[in-house]
């Protein structure tokens, strides 16, 4: 990047370096890890369950454990910052239902898993989404302005600004149904007795669970695939026995609606 004008080198650096200090650098570092480990991970992919992809696939999740990890150690733990969720107009509610509403801190529990099961591409995809997004944000906010100091009317800075705007809620429904998807293949990974398949299935789920109490995304997604499923199961074609399987098993789920992990209020349909 050029340098901005009226700005001398060496103060760019020193700006760089006083940047560097800081626990927001070192989240934005675990992002920018994450996001080229996903670049490298693509370009040495060849098929095999090991090499250099392998090693970049394991590499992603550090980065996703340490930039999710500062935020959780901001927000939950650090002294003198309120908990997540927390009033002081009433009592606190229990760390673990904190940590259960916090995006943040299952994610991160879901990168420890990832990062210590057999390798699963499509469970990158989640994480390689919010890393782009939170690095277009740093970059905008923190080292454009503050190292080169291109202000916010710059063409640069307005155009990630209106990229960020446009396209937020959309890489959140590109998540969810991301995370559908690879629930589909979890199952079936387990079905297959895949290694640590049924460990992984159970933790799975139950993070999807969460996903559906707290994110309105997901809920969302959740959502269409039923409507899609509905309309492929009520086809003629379709056995008797299949559609009665299928709505046995839809109110089996529903029924899960009685266990409420995060403490939010339950979905009112699904």
């Amino acid at each position: 990047m050029p340098p901005s004008q009226g700005v001398p080198r060496h103060f760019q650096v020193s700006r760089f370096l006083e940047l560097l200090k800081t626990s927001q650098f070192a989240w934005f570092a675990g992002h920018l890890v994450a996001l080229a480990s996903a670049f490298l991970y693509l370009v040495t992919f060849r098929g095999g369950s090991s090499g250099a992809h392998n090693t970049f696939y394991r590499v992603l999740y550090l980065g996703v454990i340490e930039s999710f990890g500062i935020i959780i150690y901001q927000q939950h733990f650090k002294r003198g910052t309120p908990a997540a969720g927390a009033s002081s107009a009433g009592p606190r509610p229990p760390v673990l239902q904190l940590i259960l509403r916090d995006d943040n801190a299952l994610y991160v529990a879901l990168a420890f898993m990832w990062l210590l099961t057999p390798r699963l591409s499509l469970t990158m995809f989640p994480y390689v989404v919010f890393s782009f997004f939170h690095f277009l944000t740093y970059l905008k906010s923190v080292i454009l302005p503050q190292v080169f100091e291109i202000g916010a009317k710059s063409r640069l800075v307005m155009a990630i600004d209106k990229f960020v705007r446009e396209n937020s809620d959309r890489s959140m429904v590109w998540s969810s149904f991301s995370e559908l998807v690879c629930l589909a293949l979890v199952l079936m990974r387990a079905l297959l007795w895949y290694p640590k398949s049924w460990i992984t299935a159970i933790v799975y789920c139950l993070f999807i669970k969460i996903r559906y109490e707290t994110s309105p995304y997901m809920k969302s997604g959740v959502k269409k695939w039923e409507v899609r499923l509905d309309g492929l199961v009520s086809h003629p074609q379709v056995p008797a026995a299949l559609k009665n399987g299928y709505v046995l098993f839809k109110n089996n789920i529903r029924e899960l609606r009685k266990y409420n992990l995060s403490g939010t209020a339950p979905p009112k349909s699904m």
